[in-house]
């Protein structure tokens, strides 16, 4: 049994018939979330740092880097836009997976796109093979793999590696090559999380995946099997015996719809206890100021991560359930303006941190990643007690919402203008015209 090899014929023999109107839209929409992520993220030191790095080394013009005035070469242009999509935390996830798919798979797709003046409607392709071989991988692979390893950094190689050879038109004997060649540059460390270190292994993943299918379209050999065989990916990076989810069964719809947005602009292990707790908010009317005690029940992932309270940083502070409950109860969201030096340093959520509790709910633990089940308890001043418990996190909000989740991002570092004009530019491309208007667009990030 091939499994490596089953999986890329799927891939390989993926058509527009079988991504249908609204998985096309849904396409815009990510493409759309993921494009607000990277604008937004302009600003931030390690993305400027990066870009200055960049734009210092050159490169054949292929593609286009978000706020690069020039093009630089596919291979540089995937890293640092996986690099910087994922600055903010801010980008979409799956659960199964315990993944980001659209940091690397966009980012790659993309630069492959643009360079090869691929059309729309290739790129949509891309982004479907891509999103399929993500959360199937990581689905085979986790939860065991997630222990220590950063599935967005390791699977994401093999996601960007099958959206490029999509977009090249590589035959599924290509593909499988291609993910030979990427089993042995898949890498990413749990380790370094709360640091640009985690950033790096998205870039990593972008930038190794359009690489091996470059390579295998050059003609490189590579193992069968790369993924699922003994001595395979898989088992040498930790993952569980039974790897049967990675090969899509007769009937199975495309796993790009469990992709969900992220609501809240932190750890994605944060956002049950903050849909549970923005839902009491919602429905019983008390402030901050009438809280005694919080108590989250939580999986055992959830409070390895993020079980803290830790301000130092705003990537820190993301993976600080404590904190973003206290800027939950404070300002009554979590968005990017809850992680301002000022507001992690504030006396007062300080203050309300003090009063929340994290602690491991056993059945919680059992039930995940199928679930991200989590507890929210709230004791009032009056000794009264609210309690909410939430499976999954919200997770598909309406387009309406995703529309002014990218505004709110982009004119952060735009102009409301310019920030329309991308907009535009998602949403006029025809499925046959190519995406050099996109690459234009992200290139000119502007103020005025």
């Amino acid at each position: 049994m091939n499994r490596t090899k089953e999986l890329c014929e799927f891939l390989a023999g993926l058509d527009p018939e079988m991504v249908d109107p609204e998985n096309m839209l849904d396409i815009r929409y990510k493409t759309l979330d993921w494009l607000g992520c990277i604008i937004a993220a302009q600003g931030h030191s390690c993305v400027a740092g990066l870009r200055a790095t960049i734009t210092a080394a050159g490169g054949n013009p292929q593609a286009s880097g978000a706020g690069m005035p020039e093009k630089t070469s596919a291979q540089q242009a995937a890293f640092y836009n996986g690099f910087a999509s994922h600055a903010l935390e801010y980008d979409d996830t799956n659960k199964i997976a315990i993944t980001h798919p659209g940091g690397p798979v966009i980012a790659a797709a993309l630069a492959a796109a643009e360079a090869r003046g691929a059309t729309f409607q290739s790129y949509a392709m891309g982004v479907a093979a891509g999103y399929e071989a993500m959360i199937r991988l990581g689905g085979a692979i986790n939860p065991d793999h997630y222990q220590h390893w950063h599935t967005t950094g390791t699977c994401g190689v093999f996601a960007a590696a099958a959206a490029v050879c999509k977009i090249m038109g590589l035959d599924a004997r290509q593909m499988e090559t291609a993910f030979g060649l990427a089993s042995t540059m898949a890498s990413g460390l749990i380790y370094v999380f709360g640091t640009d270190a985690k950033l790096v292994t998205v870039g990593n993943a972008a930038r190794n995946g359009l690489l091996a299918a470059e390579l295998a379209a050059g003609g490189l050999s590579a193992p069968e099997d790369a993924f699922a065989a003994p001595g395979g990916y898989a088992r040498s990076a930790g993952g569980k015996e039974d790897l049967s989810f990675m090969v899509p069964r007769a009937g199975d719809r495309l796993l790009l719809e469990d992709a969900y947005y992220k609501i809240h602009a932190s750890c994605g292990h944060t956002h049950s206890a903050l849909d549970a707790l923005q839902a009491l908010m919602a429905g019983r009317s008390f402030g901050p100021e009438d809280v005694a005690s919080v108590e989250a029940q939580v999986y055992r992932t959830a409070l390895q991560l993020c079980g803290g309270y830790r301000t130092e940083t705003e990537s820190k502070a993301k993976f600080s359930l404590p904190y973003c409950i206290a800027v939950m109860l404070l300002y009554g969201r979590c968005t990017l303006s809850e992680f301002t030096p000022e507001i992690r340093c504030s006396d007062a959520v300080a203050q309300y941190a003090r009063r929340i509790t994290v602690k491991e709910n056993e059945a919680y633990t059992a039930a995940y990643p199928a679930l991200r089940m989590e507890k929210i308890t709230v004791v009032l001043r009056d000794g009264s007690a609210l309690e909410r418990t939430v499976d999954l996190p919200l997770g598909r909000p309406p387009y309406q919402f995703l529309e002014e989740k990218f505004f709110s991002l982009a004119e952060l570092t735009v102009t409301p203008a310019c920030a329309q004009n991308i907009r535009d530019s998602v949403f006029a491309i025809r499925d046959d015209e190519p995406l050099l208007n996109i690459g234009n667009q992200i290139r000119n990030l502007r103020r005025n």
